[in-house]
C-alpha cells in the first residue's frame, strides 16, 4: 500500500470516529443499531439504506446507497458478504468516509471468501473499511455507537483507553468490563483487509483524549507499518499494552543456522514490541488490568521499587512472591521511617515490607478498621520512605464513600504524591463505588494479587521504555524472494571479514598445503573441511580441534577425506586456524530473517550446544550500539565478562548489524558460532555460516 493511499483512508478513519452524519445499511436487524446511536447520544443525522421497506426504527429508507443524499462519514453494514462488497463500492464511490462490514465469511472462509475478500480489497478505494467480519465499533468520546445488538448504555467519557481488538468476542469481553476499565474507544477489527493495527494506532494515539491502547492482536499486520505508527505514540510516551495469541502458531521456516532455531516467530514478536516500545503481556486479565494502570498513571510511575500495606500475614508473603516473579524491589523500610511506623503498630505488629500493619478490627484509640485517622497517619508514615509506586491490599468496600482504610489510603496518597494502587487479593470483585474513589483520586484500581502484581511490573517496563535513548523504529526489509543459497565457510568468513569482524588467524589451501599453512600459522590448529554442502562440520566429522604436530594433522586430514569420499562429496578446499587458547565464554552472534519481521539479530551462549542452552536475546535490525549492549548485559553468559569483555562482544555484534543494512536484503540468516572471549582478551569468531536468496 503506498502511503499516500494509507494516509487518505487514516484521514477517512477520523470521519468515522467522529461522523457528521451515519448510514445503516441493512432490514429490520437495524433497529437495535438505531437504538444503540440513540442510547450513545449521537447528534448526527441518521440514515438507512434499504431497497424495499419504507422505514426502519422510525427512519424513513432510500432505496440505495447512490440516493443518499450526502456522503455519510460513518456507514454500518449488516448485510450478507456479497451485497457488502457492492455497498463498499458504492459507498467508495460516493466519497464517504468509512464503513464498519459486520458480515463475516471472506479470507477466514476458503477460496470463494478469499475472491471476495480480494474483490472488497479492489473496491474499497479511500474508503476506511473495519473488518469485514468486525462486531462493531464504538466511540464513547464522540457518542458514536456502530453496533450490531442494543445490548448495553455507551455511556459517553471524557478521555479514556482505546481498546483495539482483531477478535469480536474479545471486544464484546472489554464491553461488559466489571474491572472498572471504561474503556473509550473499542473496536473490533475483523480481517483487517484495509485498517490494520497500525491505523488504528496511528490515529487513535494522536487523540490527546485517549489515555492508552490495549491491543488484542491474532498477528502483526504490517509490521513496518506499525513501526511508523509507533512514532505517534512514542512521541506521547502513550501506552500500548499487546496480547498476542498463538504465540506458538505462525509456523516460521527455521534456516539451517542455529540462529534461525534460537529464534521463533514469537521471539521475533517479543523483539518488535521492546523495539517499538509496547508492553506485552500473557493474559486477558493482565491486558484489562495494565492497560487500566497505565490509562491511569500515565507516565508518573519511575522504576520499579514498590512498597506494600496489607493486613494479611498470608498476603505479604504472596506479594513478596509475585515482586519476585515480576522483578520488582520491595526496599526494606529506612531506620528513620521505623522508628516512627513502630509506636503506631499493634505490639504484634512487625514493621517491614511488604508491611502487615495488623490493624485490629474495632477501637478508635489504637490502629483499627475504623479508626481512619490512625491509619492515615500510619500509611502516610510508611510512605516518607521513596517508592516508586505503593499498594494497599484491600477490597474498597460497597459504600459510595468507601470503607474507612480506602479513605485513609487516598489522604496518604494525596499527602505523599506516590503512584498507588488498591490491589485486591482475589480477582472477582470490587464494588464500582471503590473503583470511582481510586480512579477520581489517580489510583490504579487493580483486581487480583498476581494481575495486580503483573500490571505494576508492566508499568515498570513502560518507564524504562521511555528514559531509554531513542533508537530507530523503521526496521529492515525482509529478504528478496529466490532460491536458497548456502555459502560455505571460507566464503562466509572472507564476506565478514571486510566488514571488520574478527576471525582466528586462518589459511585457506588444497590438501596438499594443509601442513604448509599449520607451520606457517604455528601449533596448535585447528582444521576444517570446507563445503557449502556440510553447513554443520561437527555433526559430520569435518572438524579437528587442538592439534599440536604434523603427524597428528596429517591423520586428520585423511580421515576426513574418507568421511567427504563416502558422502560422495567434494570440499571446494581446507581450512587451517590458529587453535584460540583458554576461552572464558563462547557466545553466538547471528542473523534470522523472516518474511514478517525482517532481519534480526541473535545473541545467545554458543557452541555445540547452543540450541539447548536458550540464554537468547532477539533485536529487529537496524540495531543501535545502546540497544546491541543492554541485549548482551541480559544474557546469562556476559556474568562471565567483565565489562571491557562484554564492550568488545558489542562491537563485534554492532559490526554484523550494519553489514546487515548494507547487504541484508538477500541474507536469511548467519552464524558466527562460537564467538569466542578468549582470557587474553581478545574476541574472534571462529566459525560463520550464511544463507542467503536471490
Amino acid at each position: 500500500m503506498s502511503s499516500e493511499l494509507r494516509a487518505r483512508r487514516r484521514a477517512n478513519l477520523r470521519r468515522l470516529l467522529a461522523p457528521r452524519s451515519v448510514a445503516l445499511v441493512g432490514g429490520a436487524a437495524l433497529a437495535p443499531s438505531v437504538e444503540m446511536l440513540r442510547r450513545a447520544g449521537y447528534g448526527g443525522t441518521i440514515r438507512i439504506v434499504n431497497p424495499v421497506r419504507a422505514e426502519i426504527a422510525g427512519i424513513a429508507c432510500v432505496p440505495a446507497v447512490a440516493d443518499l443524499p450526502e456522503p455519510p462519514d460513518a456507514a454500518f453494514l449488516a448485510v450478507n458478504r456479497k451485497l457488502t462488497v457492492a455497498a463498499v463500492a458504492d459507498l467508495a464511490r460516493i466519497g464517504a468516509g468509512g464503513a464498519v462490514c459486520f458480515a463475516a465469511g471472506f479470507g477466514e472462509m476458503g477460496d470463494e471468501g478469499q475472491r471476495l475478500q480480494a474483490e472488497l480489497l479492489a473496491v474499497a478505494g479511500d474508503l476506511a473499511v473495519v473488518g469485514p467480519n468486525s462486531n462493531g465499533l464504538l466511540n464513547r468520546l464522540d457518542h458514536l455507537a456502530l453496533w450490531p445488538m442494543a445490548d448495553h448504555a455507551p455511556d459517553t467519557v471524557a478521555r479514556g483507553p482505546a481498546i483495539i481488538s482483531q477478535s469480536g468476542g474479545i471486544a464484546y469481553a472489554f464491553v461488559r468490563d466489571r474491572r472498572g476499565l471504561v474503556p473509550a474507544v473499542i473496536a473490533s477489527t475483523g480481517n483487517q483487509v484495509i485498517l490494520d493495527v497500525a491505523d488504528w494506532i496511528a490515529v487513535l494515539g494522536d487523540d490527546p483524549r485517549i489515555t492508552a491502547i490495549g491491543l488484542f492482536m491474532e498477528g502483526p499486520g504490517d509490521v513496518q507499518a506499525l513501526a511508523e505508527a509507533a512514532e505517534v505514540t512514542r512521541a506521547r510516551n502513550l501506552p500500548v499494552v499487546v496480547l498476542k495469541s498463538g504465540r506458538s502458531a505462525l509456523g516460521a521456516e527455521m534456516a539451517l543456522t542455529h540462529s534461525g532455531a534460537l529464534a521463533g516467530d514469537d521471539d521475533l514478536f517479543h523483539a518488535l514490541c521492546e523495539r517499538l516500545g509496547f508492553i506485552r503481556v500473557a493474559t486477558l486479565p493482565q491486558l484489562l488490568e495494565t492497560t487500566k494502570a497505565l490509562s491511569i498513571w500515565g507516565d508518573r510511575i519511575c522504576g520499579n521499587r514498590m512498597a506494600v500495606l496489607t493486613a494479611s500475614g498470608a498476603a505479604r508473603a504472596l506479594f513478596a512472591d509475585a515482586a519476585a516473579d515480576n522483578g520488582l524491589t520491595l526496599p526494606p523500610v529506612s531506620p528513620e521511617v521505623a522508628a516512627r511506623l513502630r509506636p503506631q503498630l499493634p505490639e504484634f505488629a512487625h514493621v517491614s515490607n511488604p508491611l502487615d500493619h495488623n490493624a485490629y478490627y474495632t477501637g478508635m484509640d489504637v490502629l483499627s478498621l475504623e479508626n481512619e485517622p490512625a491509619m492515615a497517619r500510619c500509611f502516610a508514615t510508611m510512605l516518607e520512605d521513596p517508592y516508586d509506586v505503593a499498594v494497599l491490599n484491600g477490597e474498597g468496600g460497597e459504600d459510595e464513600a468507601g470503607t474507612p482504610m480506602l479513605r485513609a489510603w487516598l489522604t496518604a496518597v494525596k499527602e505523599s504524591g506516590t503512584p498507588a494502587a488498591l490491589v485486591t487479593a482475589l480477582p472477582d470483585y470490587l464494588s464500582p463505588a471503590a473503583q470511582r474513589l481510586c480512579r477520581e483520586a489517580g489510583i490504579a484500581p487493580l483486581q487480583g494479587l498476581e494481575d495486580g502484581v503483573a500490571a505494576i511490573a508492566a508499568a515498570a517496563r513502560h518507564a524504562g521504555f521511555a528514559a531509554r535513548e531513542p533508537g530507530p523504529l523503521a526496521l529492515l526489509a525482509p529478504p528478496v524472494a529466490g532460491a536458497v543459497r548456502i555459502l560455505d565457510e571460507e566464503e562466509s568468513k572472507t564476506r565478514l571479514a571486510a566488514a571488520g569482524i574478527p576471525f582466528a588467524a586462518r589459511r585457506f589451501v588444497q590438501a596438499d598445503g594443509v601442513a604448509a599453512a599449520a607451520r606457517a600459522l604455528g601449533w596448535p590448529v585447528v582444521l576444517k573441511g570446507v563445503s557449502a554442502k556440510v553447513p554443520h562440520k561437527n555433526r559430520f566429522g569435518a572438524v579437528a580441534v587442538g592439534i599440536t604436530d604434523e603427524a597428528a594433522l596429517m591423520s586428520a586430514l585423511a580421515a576426513m577425506q574418507v568421511r567427504f569420499a563416502e558422502a560422495g562429496i567434494t570440499p571446494r578446499g581446507w581450512l587451517v586456524e590458529e587453535m584460540v587458547p583458554d576461552a572464558q565464554a563462547e557466545i553466538i552472534v547471528g542473523v534470522k530473517s523472516s518474511p514478517i519481521y525482517g532481519p534480526a539479530l541473535v545473541l545467545g551462549s554458543g557452541g555445540v550446544d547452543v540450541e539447548e542452552a536458550r540464554d537468547a536475546a532477539v533485536l529487529l535490525l537496524p540495531a543501535d550500539a545502546a540497544a546491541i549492549t543492554r541485549a548482551i548485559a541480559g544474557l546469562g553468559i556476559s556474568r562471565r565478562l567483565d565489562g571491557d569483555a562484554r564492550a568488545r562482544v558489542a562491537r563485534l555484534a554492532l559490526a554484523v548489524a550494519d553489514w546487515m543494512r548494507e547487504t541484508g536484503d538477500h541474507v536469511t540468516s548467519l552464524d558466527l558460532n562460537p564467538v569466542l572471549v578468549a582470557r587474553d582478551g581478545r574476541v574472534v569468531a571462529v566459525d560463520a555460516l550464511i544463507e542467503t536468496r536471490g
